[in-house]
């Protein structure tokens, strides 16, 4: 009764193994750390790559302030904290881009809500709405330990 299951277990081994090999090649490809030398390197870039994925969906930034620095195990948390402004949206567009954004974002203290102004103004169906944005650098101190 084994025997028929461990030669189809046998026969699939391959192909399984092939596989695995495809998905640690795409996985040692892609990011999952921010760049930096530096923390405020690594801060820079991220709000960068956050201000490129913020016009792309058409929001307004408001004001960007860095949050502080924070060891998570071998990691070092990277945060920012945003006040945006888009009709709904566009804000729903940002927070989709950040979602697949690559290195992964983790997002936070997300509030949204939405302000009376005089129809006929610029942005009159605009709603606030702030967030922290939280991306990962490997710890230096894991870094350096992994390299000797």
């Amino acid at each position: 009764m084994l025997v028929p299951r461990l030669k189809a277990a046998a026969d699939e081994l391959p192909e399984l193994r092939a596989r695995v090999s495809e998905l640690r090649a795409t996985a040692g490809a892609s990011k999952v750390t921010l760049e930096g030398a530096s923390d405020a390197i690594a801060s820079a870039n991220l709000q960068s790559h956050i201000e490129e994925l913020a016009a792309a969906a058409g929001v307004t930034i408001g004001s960007t302030e860095s949050l502080p620095v924070e060891v998570r195990g071998g990691y070092r948390a990277i945060g920012l904290r945003y006040t945006l402004t888009g009709p709904y949206e566009t804000l729903v567009k940002f927070l989709a881009k950040l979602e697949a954004a690559n290195p992964p974002l983790v997002i936070e203290n997300l509030h949204i809500h939405g302000v009376l102004r005089r129809p006929g103004t610029p942005l009159a169906n605009a709603l606030d709405a702030g967030l922290d944005v939280i991306g990962f650098r490997n710890n230096d101190k894991t870094t350096a330990a992994a390299k000797s």
